[in-house]
Formats: structure tokens, sequence, C-alpha cells
């Protein structure tokens, strides 16, 4: 019964192992009948080794006598001495490293950073060197209880080490120096799990070598290894589950604030415990694999990529620790740097996994099979890196240029450099569509690069794109013809952003356009959308300079030539104005009597400035000869007015009448 209840139990052990590792499970069989043949294999070993248990009961019995009660006591020494050492000088260089923080926190960050990192690398040595001094009292170099002694104390320092990485890290009693992005509470949970996810696989790798130095046959560490790798993976299983969330708080801060794929990685960052719980459950099981064949590649295959994750991890916290503190929605050159270094070490990291799970863990190919792929794989890494390289510096150039030169507006006066500022509003108009098209090439061409460089045969890929763009082409005439006429249209300057230009079909100013559509904001605030192939011409009315004629009624009897002299004087007045001199081209001008309207004279005036905001410089014209013209005489028609009108003959003094009275009534003296 006890046989039968151990080979089900073998059986299913034999058949997770079967469908995790198949390459491996190939290998030793071989042919028709590997899985039966694979089962059959587990199953045996599985017997063999429980059939040691009695074996390594007796063993683990003898180890008082074997050891000694004082090696005993002076392995436990190693592990107190150290600690103990190693707090007493953490605890005596506290206060020099809070003095670093916090003169170094808020200028330099990383400098801070290093140097708490070296005073923490002081306490590790005085660790070692305590460590070490106890070690010296288990007797001779090559002695059991020495090796047992040297075994404790590389393990000591092997997890203490980890320990200082992730103490300065996550500082739990000093925010100041956190590199970690989260809060005092989260960062001591945290370093309590991070220390036993390294602690746990430590502990079971010296179990299994302290039962090789002390004598135990493989068969023996294989099932003393049966026994404690299950409780180390459910124990590693418990911390993934019990520190989940505040492992997801330290990942969702790090996602950036904004990109396409923000949602994708919030998910990712909330929901990492899935696996996590099913790759220590695999790491559990490789173990378990690796006892019963006494191969462990695999169990050390997912160890790196432990290992590698956990070193991603820190990198990337510490990137963005450093580059947190842009604020400007424009990347600085710091930034496109830290990108690039990000992005290498990625592909970096990922490379080692694929390494690590082709080779040891899956064994899909040998160690010699596999230094070609690996080749092609750094070298398109290193493609990769430098064309992302490239593009990032030329989008920051692109970037730079768009802040330092604002698209102009229409009511926006001229400057003195004309000619180089419409030469830089010419590029700033093109630079999002030149952008994108840099963007869209760099991507396809470097796409097909770095694929090269893996190996894949590129050529049906462009023959297919050619297939493809040719379909397109024939089956999107009008997208086509949209395409090649807005071409047309920016290779001639047509427009620009900010000019209000009439395209036949809508009037407006220009806010944008696309590779196939132009955008038109118009007057009244509607936003027209016109496709490039339905534009017959374009009027551009912001380009160079405009004359602007407007005509004034004046009364009739107005001296003309005194309003031309008038006129003039307002013209140069304005041309000399701060305000408009650098508008006007032409001063203002009265070209004449162009019409006799009822009892008024229409006096046309012109002058030449730039399209920027001509009816401001008419307005204000207009005002100066509304101030000026009435106290030179000069009048604007009014509907009062007359023509000519012939002032009344004066009436005759009433002291004059009395006289020609009397002289008409005295007889003149001659006829006297």
């Amino acid at each position: 019964m006890k046989r039968s209840s151990c080979g089900g139990a073998s059986g299913i052990g034999a058949l997770a192992a079967t469908w995790a590792f198949p390459a491996t499970a190939q290998t030793v069989t071989g042919g028709d009948g590997a899985a039966a043949g694979f089962l059959m294999l587990m199953t045996e070993r599985f017997e063999f080794t429980v059939a040691q248990l009695p074996a390594l009961g007796a063993h683990l019995l003898a180890l008082g006598q074997t050891i000694g009660g004082h090696a005993a006591l002076l392995l436990v020494g190693i592990v107190v001495a150290g600690l103990v050492a190693e707090f007493i000088t953490r605890l005596i260089l506290s206060r020099a490293r809070v003095s670093a923080f916090d003169r170094l926190a808020s200028k330099t960050p990383l400098r801070a950073f290093f140097r708490a990192l070296l005073l923490d690398v002081l306490a590790l040595v005085a660790l070692a060197v305590a460590g070490r001094l106890v070690l010296g009292l288990l007797g001779p170099f090559d002695s059991l209880g020495s090796r047992l002694g040297q075994m404790v104390l590389h393990g000591l320092v092997y997890w203490r080490a980890f320990n200082l990485v992730f103490r300065a890290f996550l500082r739990p009693s000093l925010a100041e120096g956190r590199i970690a992005p989260v809060d005092d509470g989260t960062a001591h949970r945290l370093l309590v799990a991070l220390d036993l996810v390294v602690l746990l696989p430590l502990l079971g790798s010296l179990v299994a070598r302290a039962f090789n130095a002390t004598g135990a046959n493989r068969e023996m560490t294989s099932a003393a290894t049966m026994l404690y790798v299950p409780v180390i993976s459910v124990l590693l299983v418990v911390v993934v589950w019990r520190w989940r969330y505040d492992m997801a708080t330290w990942l969702t801060a790090m996602v950036p604030p904004t990109g396409f794929s923000r949602q994708l990685k919030l998910d990712m960052a909330r929901t990492w415990w899935m696996g996590g719980l099913a790759f220590y459950g695999l790491l559990g099981a490789a173990s378990v694999y690796a006892a019963l064949t006494e191969s462990g590649t695999a169990a050390r295959g997912l160890s790196a990529i432990e290992s590698a994750l956990i070193a991603l991890l820190l990198f990337e916290t510490l990137m963005h620790r450093i580059t947190r503190h842009i604020v400007s929605e424009l990347p600085m050159a710091g930034d496109v740097v830290a990108d690039c270094v990000r992005l290498l070490v990625r592909l970096y990291v990922a490379i080692l996994i694929a390494d690590a799970l082709m080779v040891r863990v899956l064994a899909a190919a040998t160690a010699d099979e596999w230094v070609v792929h690996d080749r092609g794989a750094k070298m398109a890494a290193v493609t990769a890196v430098a064309i992302y390289a490239g593009w990032r510096f030329l989008k920051y150039r692109m970037d730079s240029y768009i802040a330092a030169h604002p698209l102009p507006s229409a009511d926006v006066s001229g400057h003195a450099e004309e000619e180089v500022r419409i030469a830089a509003s010419r590029l700033r108009t093109l630079m999002p569509l030149l952008s994108v098209v840099a963007g869209t090439a760099t991507a396809v061409i470097g796409g097909l690069l770095v694929l090269a460089e893996l190996g894949v045969n590129i050529t049906p890929l462009i023959a297919g794109a050619s297939v493809l763009g040719l379909a397109v082409s024939f089956g999107s005439q009008s997208l086509v013809r949209d395409i090649v006429s807005g071409v047309f249209f920016l290779a001639e300057d047509s427009f620009r952003i900010g000019e209000y230009v009439d395209c036949s079909k809508v009037m407006g100013t220009v806010e944008g356009f696309s590779v196939r559509s132009l955008k038109l904001r118009h007057q009244n605030g509607q936003l027209n959308i016109v496709p490039f192939g339905q534009i017959n011409y374009i009027t551009n009315f912001s380009r160079d300079w405009t004359v602007v004629k407007f005509s004034i009624a004046f009364a009739n009897g107005t001296d003309v030539e005194l309003l031309r002299k008038t006129v003039k004087k307002i013209g140069l007045e304005l041309m000399e104005d701060p305000q408009f001199k650098p508008i006007l081209l032409q001063p203002l001008k009265m070209q004449g009597v162009v019409d006799i309207k009822d009892n008024s004279l229409i006096v046309r005036f012109k002058f030449m400035a730039r399209p920027k905001n001509p009816s401001m410089v008419q307005r204000m014209a207009i005002r100066r000869m509304y101030e000026q013209f009435p106290a030179l005489g000069i009048q604007f028609a009014t509907g009062n007015n007359y023509l000519f009108p012939i002032p009344a003959t004066p009436g005759v003094p009433p002291l004059a009448e009395e006289k020609a009275e009397a002289s008409a009534v005295m007889p003149p003296k001659a006829a006297e």
C-alpha cells in the first residue's frame, strides 16, 4: 500500500516535470514513448530517494557527534558576532549617514545615495571581519568545522550584501535618503520581504552543501532536498502573497504619468503577484526535479532569472529617482540619455533571461548551439539602442526647436529680422510633419535592421510591404491624391500655421495639417478640415505685405490740399511711432477725390503694411484724423450739409434809415 501511494505521488510529480521541462524529458528518453519512459524514470528515482529517508535520519542524528558541540557553538557565533558587529557599526555611522543626506539629498541625491552606501559597506566589512575572527577559532582550514564555518560566513555575507542594497534603496527610517517611491511602513515591510526572498533559497543551498561536506551521499542529499524544498517554495509563495500590495505600490509609483501604454503598465504592476506565484512554484518544481535527476541546471537557470529581475527592479528605481524631478513637458538631454541607458539595460536583462530560459530551464538548445543566437541577440540589441538613441536625440532637437520658435498668430506685429523669422516659421510649420515622417521611417528601417540581426529573412517582408503598398494605392486613389497634393502644397510653401487663407472651399486661420488634410479655424470659431485633394487654389492673406484702401466722406467745400498735407503729416507720424513702425511699409497717403455724392466729397486713402494686423493701423489713422481735422476747419460729411450756401444781404441800420427819409423830404440846396 505504501509503495502504491508513493508510486502515485511520483507519477504526479513526474507528470508536472514532464509538462514543465519537455525538452529535458525527450533528451533523457528520446524517440517514441518519451513521456512514458520519463514517467517511469521519475517513479524509480522518487522511490529510490524515499528509500534513503532512514539513512538520512541516521545521518542527521550523527551530525552532533560529527561536528561537535564546540564547533556548533562557534558556527552560531559566526552569525551572532557578524550581525552584532554590523549593527554596532551601523549605529555608530548613523549620524554621519543622516548628516550626508541632510547636506546632499536636496542638491545631489545621487552623491548622497553613494555616500550612504559606502557607510553601509563599512558595516558589511565589520561583519565580515567579526565573522572571520570567530572562524579562526574552528581549527585548521581543511577541517570539517572550518569548512562549515566558511560556508556559513560566505552565506551570511551574501545575505547581508543583498540586505545592504535593499536597505540603500528603501531606507525604512530615513525618508530623505529613500530611493524607492514608498512610505515608511511600506519600506519596512518590503525590506523584510526582500530579505526573505534572498534568505530562504540561500538556506536551502547551504543545507545541501552542508550535507555534502559532512559525508552524506547524493541519495541522502536528494532525499533532504525533497523534504525542505517544498517548504521553502511554500514560504516564498507566502511572501509573494503577503506583501503583494506593498510591492504593487512600489511598481505603480514608477509608471510614467503619460503614455499610451500607461494603463497596461499599471495593470501589470498591480497584478505582478500572479507571475511571482507562478515563478516560485515553478522554481520549487525545478528544485525537486534537480534532486530527482541530480541535475540542477533548471533551478540555477530560474535563480539567474530571479537575480536579473531583482537587479532590473533596482536599476529602474534608481533611474526613476534620478529623473523624476523633471516637471516640464519638453524632455531634457539628461532624460534622453537616461532613456537610452534604460533601454540598453532592459535589452541586456532580456538577453540574460532568454539565455537562462532556453539553455538551462527548457533545454531547448545547448550552450554551444545558443552562442550563435546569443551573438545575434546582442548585435540586435546594440543596433536597437543605436537607432533609438539617434531617434531620441533627433526628436529632442525637434522638440527644442518647436519650443524655441512658437507659432506666429495673426494678431501679432512683425519684427525687425523679418527674413529670419519667415524662414524659421516655415521650418516650424513643417516640424510636426517631419517628426512623424522621421519617426515612422526610423521605426520601419530600425525594425528591419534588428530583425536582420536576429537572423530573420527580411526580403519577404519588404516584398510583402511593396505589394501591400501597391494594393493600398490602387484601392485608395483619393487618399493618394490628397497626400500627393499636400506634398506639393507644402513644397511650394503655400501656407504656414497661423496664416489666414482662402482654399476655395472655406476661409480661416491655419491651425495645423496632416499628410492628407488642412485644418482651418474660421473667425467665428468653426474648425474646418479640408482634404488637400479638394483644394483648387489657396489665397494667402498673411504673406509678405498688404495694401489697405479706405474712403471717407467730407463736407462740400473742404480744402483738398490742406486735407492732403494733413494726412501726409499723420502718415509720417505713424511711421515714426514705435508701435506702428515695424508694421508700416509705406505711410498713409491720400489718393484723391474719387466721387461726389449728394452733399459730400468721397476721398480715398491707402497705406502699405505687413499682413499681421493692418486694421489696427487703419483704426489709429482714422482716430487721429478725427482728432486733428476739426481744429483745421476740415469737416466730415453729415446729413445737414447744403450745397454752397449763399449768405443773406444784411439789413439797413435804423439810424441810416431815418437819415435817408429826411433827405428825401428836404429840397436840395441847388433848388434853392
